[in-house]
């Protein structure tokens, strides 16, 4: 309940207030008892412990209350989730809602993992399924259409169609696409914040740019002459389509005729997190030309005041060093063992903490009064010329997927061990778009 989130924020704040006010005692007694040491550990236990409680409940409100809000009627008349796949459907509805396509595709995933098992029992929604995307589930390679945005797939997330059998040993249990949508969205701390666009083609795909900030407009007296043109500054950002695969994932042929086991929900959270984790090493630090060009890559460097610390006055400078434009939507993505470091940091004057701990339910921690996003792609710690905390827009991050994903099944290569593989292919690319204003800076340690 929210009551209950309140509760527990408090006590945390509690728990910190407390640590706070102990370590103010060891500073200024300049010596730390190991009395002390096991207070601190155990505080510091029980605020951790608090703040995954906290975020579970959250977790479990939001789902709850998406259930209650989503219904057919609300996505039938929402335009933007109509169907924008490559395939046009055949069975009647030209332009099917979300929840049409994700029953259908969940359907042709139900058979397509069936044929991997002699004789597999295929019934009619299955066969619609097919013809609804133009695609034969008999053969081993197939394309499932992306049909969501990631920014807000959590406001769209929503409970798939369950189709049963009457033999429960020939019943695969819907949730390869959901569970692949949500192993993408939440393993990579990138696609949660920046904006993520879809193509039907493989081509390159160019993104304007455009930087007019240098000019103003002017007063003029009366009867003069407007003078000469100044053009603004043109460019373009060209995104590509690199190819990712998953690596083959082997599944038994027992846990296959299992229905208790719900393999196709297993294999999409599997394949999404193998992606996802590639994806998002790339997306925070690729060095471009052959890989996705990393927001430490494609970001601006503030330079930190030394080569193996990091201070509160750092930070602060790397806020500001971002145009006030960028600083209304920004926030602070780093490692989660530099966020460790960044909570003990206090601010010079006032001598308070500058992270903040969220007490409202549903309002997150904050860092100078602003949101941030943890990256285990991130450099985790404090090092010579370490690039550990970015700031800004992330918005203006963009991440370009090609609309399907490839899936095989291997039927003869792994027969020997009875066993069927199954791998993923996958195209996007990512970038930041940066027309000469820098939305996005990164704190970068002084070289030694």
């Amino acid at each position: 309940m929210a009551f209950d989130i309140i509760e527990m924020r408090q006590k945390r704040n509690e728990i910190v207030e407390a640590m706070r006010k102990l370590q103010d005692v060891c500073d200024e007694r300049g010596t730390e008892s190991a009395e002390d040491t096991e207070k601190m550990a155990a505080m510091e236990k029980d605020c951790q412990a608090l703040e995954h409680r906290i975020s579970r409940e959250e977790m479990l409100q939001r789902e709850e209350g998406k259930s209650a809000a989503s219904t057919l009627e609300q996505r039938d008349s929402d335009p933007s989730k109509r169907w924008n796949g490559i395939h046009t459907p055949v069975i009647g509805q030209r332009n099917p809602s979300l929840q049409v396509i994700d029953t259908h595709v969940t359907n042709f995933m139900q058979a397509f993992l069936r044929c991997a098992k002699p004789n597999p029992k295929i019934e009619q929604e299955h066969k619609d399924a097919a013809s609804f995307l133009g695609q034969d589930f008999r053969q081993r390679e197939v394309h499932i259409p992306i049909v969501r945005n990631y920014r807000q797939f959590q406001q769209e997330i929503r409970a798939l169609n369950v189709v049963t059998s009457t033999k429960g040993v020939e019943t695969i249990p819907e949730g390869f696409v959901r569970s692949l949508d949500t192993a993408m969205l939440t393993f990579g701390g990138m696609r949660l914040v920046s904006d993520v666009f879809r193509t039907d083609g493989v081509g390159d795909v160019p993104w304007p740019t455009v930087n007019d900030t240098s000019n103003s407009a002017v007063i003029l007296d009366e009867a003069t002459d407007f003078g000469s043109s100044v053009d603004p500054s043109f460019g373009a950002i060209v995104f590509h389509a690199f190819k990712y695969s998953s690596k083959p994932i082997l599944v038994s042929t027992e846990l296959l005729q299992d229905s208790a086991f719900d393999i196709g929900a297993r294999i999409g959270e599997m394949l999404g997190i193998r992606i996802a984790r590639g994806q998002n090493a790339h997306f925070s630090t690729g060095a471009g030309t052959t890989l996705p060009k990393g927001v430490l890559v494609a970001g601006t460097a503030f330079a930190a005041a030394d080569n193996t610390t990091i201070s509160a006055d750092d930070l602060i400078g790397l806020e500001h060093s971002v145009d006030p434009a960028y600083r209304p939507g920004a926030r602070f993505m780093m490692h989660d063992a530099i966020l460790a470091a960044v909570r003990k940091l206090k601010e010079s004057t006032t001598n308070a903490f500058i992270w903040q701990p969220g007490l409202q339910a549903g309002v997150p921690d904050r860092l100078l009064g602003y949101p941030y996003t943890i990256n285990q792609s991130f450099p985790s710690a404090i090092a010579n010329s370490a690039k550990i905390v970015a700031f800004g827009d992330f918005s203006k991050y963009k991440i370009r997927d090609v609309a399907t994903l490839r899936l095989i099944r291997l039927d003869e290569l792994y027969a020997a061990t009875d066993q069927v593989g199954f791998i993923a292919y996958m195209r996007s690319d990512g970038n930041l778009v940066d027309a000469g204003t820098h939305p996005i800076k990164y704190l970068q340690n002084q070289a030694s």
